[in-house]
């Protein structure tokens, strides 16, 4: 079983190199835009549920019953929400670190930053005890640090370098593309700093930390498969 967790600055190219490391290994490739989607599939009918059974799971499937589980968790505990959708967790789960500061109300709670964090981590422990699996950012790598046979990845790079990627991206122009990186970096930093004490540029919460402006893209992502692989066949932590 393979477990990665990549967590990159903002700019720093962590979904490319997610993705081409998951479709190199056979990977499931989980961003925040999929977490939304499996907290919603926590919400499906029991008639739904039962004809998955029929089929080979999907990941949503397989974690929309682990989410479920964390969720009556939750509930019984007596930490409100509905046990089977939760507290608005599909909007917590997709919401990047810039945003988390922000107030997001739903019909019964407004969601605060403690809600986001515990969510956020029993969902990572939760896919990872799926297995076969790039988790990207959310933290991942400071979650399951002490966790045996994960692979922890973070990346950085130049500024520039990161502006003009966002400005692809985002479609925004240098300036715009710049201040979504800073803001991106404050609010990443203070979640590190609340959720684990540190910063997501600590180099003891990784195996490695890449330099993309150094090494490239496509450097990195194939070192990060050899490591898994050899991490994988050596039953290395």
């Amino acid at each position: 079983m393979t477990v990665i967790t990549i967590e990159g600055r903002t700019g720093s190219g962590a979904p490319d190199i997610g993705r081409v490391v998951a479709k190199e290994l056979g990977l499931d490739f989980v961003d925040r835009l999929l977490l939304a989607q499996i907290a919603k599939r926590v919400g499906s009918t029991v008639e739904a549920l039962v004809e998955t059974e029929r089929r080979a799971p999907t990941l949503v499937d397989r974690a929309a019953r682990l989410i479920q589980r964390m969720l009556e968790r939750s509930a019984v505990a007596g930490t409100g929400g509905d046990p089977y959708f939760g507290p608005g967790v599909e909007v917590l789960l997709s919401r990047p670190y810039r945003e988390i500061d922000e107030p997001i109300v739903t019909s019964a709670h407004q969601l605060g930053e403690k809600d986001f964090i515990r969510t956020t981590r029993e969902v990572v422990v939760d896919l990872a005890e799926v297995g076969n699996v790039v988790i990207l950012s959310r933290g991942g790598g400071a979650i399951l640090r002490d966790r045996p046979g994960v692979l922890r990845v973070g990346l950085v790079a130049k500024l520039e370098d990161r502006v003009r990627r966002i400005m692809l991206r985002e479609h925004l122009d240098m300036d715009h593309a710049r201040l979504f990186v800073q803001q991106s970096d404050e609010a990443q930093h203070r979640y590190f700093q609340d959720a684990f004490g540190t910063t997501p540029i600590d180099p003891f919460l990784y195996h490695v930390m890449w330099n993309t402006s150094e090494v490239g893209v496509e450097y990195a992502a194939r070192t990060i498969i050899e490591m898994a692989r050899s991490m994988r066949e050596r039953g290395l932590k």
